[in-house]
Protein backbone atom coordinates (compact mmCIF):
# COMPACT_ATOMS: atom_id res chain seq x y z
CA UNK A 1 0.00 0.00 0.00
CA UNK A 2 1.47 2.91 -0.90
CA UNK A 3 1.83 5.83 1.84
CA UNK A 4 1.66 9.71 -0.40
CA UNK A 5 1.90 13.16 1.64
CA UNK A 6 1.04 15.80 -0.34
CA UNK A 7 1.91 19.58 -0.25
CA UNK A 8 -0.26 22.67 -1.72
CA UNK A 9 -1.08 26.18 -1.17
CA UNK A 10 2.52 26.19 0.44
CA UNK A 11 0.55 24.47 3.71
CA UNK A 12 3.23 23.53 6.36
CA UNK A 13 1.42 19.98 7.30
CA UNK A 14 0.76 17.68 4.08
CA UNK A 15 -2.61 16.16 3.05
CA UNK A 16 -1.50 12.05 3.84
CA UNK A 17 -3.10 8.75 2.56
CA UNK A 18 -2.85 5.31 1.34
CA UNK A 19 -4.01 3.94 -1.26
CA UNK A 20 -4.52 -0.08 -2.90
CA UNK A 21 -2.35 0.59 -5.63
CA UNK A 22 0.26 3.35 -6.67
CA UNK A 23 -1.74 6.54 -8.25
CA UNK A 24 -0.99 8.58 -11.22
CA UNK A 25 -0.32 12.46 -10.70
CA UNK A 26 -3.51 12.80 -12.18
CA UNK A 27 -4.87 10.46 -9.44
CA UNK A 28 -3.32 12.44 -6.71
CA UNK A 29 -4.68 15.48 -7.86
CA UNK A 30 -8.02 14.02 -8.59
CA UNK A 31 -7.88 12.98 -4.88
CA UNK A 32 -6.40 16.41 -3.76
CA UNK A 33 -9.85 17.92 -5.36
CA UNK A 34 -11.88 15.66 -3.66
CA UNK A 35 -10.49 16.78 -0.55
CA UNK A 36 -10.87 20.13 -0.73
CA UNK A 37 -14.15 19.48 -2.32
CA UNK A 38 -13.38 21.51 -5.20
CA UNK A 39 -15.47 20.43 -8.52
CA UNK A 40 -13.78 18.79 -11.11
CA UNK A 41 -12.33 21.08 -13.64
CA UNK A 42 -13.83 20.69 -17.67
CA UNK A 43 -11.74 17.57 -19.38
CA UNK A 44 -9.41 18.22 -21.43
CA UNK A 45 -7.32 20.81 -18.87
CA UNK A 46 -3.48 19.82 -18.38
CA UNK A 47 -2.77 19.03 -14.70
CA UNK A 48 -0.94 22.54 -14.79
CA UNK A 49 -4.05 24.34 -15.58
CA UNK A 50 -6.39 22.58 -13.46
CA UNK A 51 -4.15 23.11 -10.36
CA UNK A 52 -3.62 26.94 -10.82
CA UNK A 53 -7.06 27.26 -11.55
CA UNK A 54 -7.88 25.78 -8.02
CA UNK A 55 -5.30 27.56 -6.45
CA UNK A 56 -3.95 24.85 -4.92
CA UNK A 57 -0.42 25.68 -6.18
CA UNK A 58 2.19 24.63 -6.12
CA UNK A 59 1.66 20.17 -5.21
CA UNK A 60 4.82 18.58 -4.07
CA UNK A 61 4.09 15.12 -2.96
CA UNK A 62 5.88 11.85 -1.66
CA UNK A 63 5.38 8.21 -1.98
CA UNK A 64 6.79 6.24 0.43
CA UNK A 65 9.33 8.82 1.82
CA UNK A 66 10.63 9.47 -1.81
CA UNK A 67 12.01 12.29 -2.58
CA UNK A 68 9.70 15.20 -3.31
CA UNK A 69 8.41 15.60 -6.86
CA UNK A 70 6.52 18.71 -8.25
CA UNK A 71 3.35 18.22 -10.25
CA UNK A 72 2.40 20.74 -13.20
Amino acid sequence: MPFYKVWYKDNEEPLEFSTAGRYSEEQIVEHLFAHEQIAAPAPGSTLKERIAGSGLAPVRYTEDESEISIIG
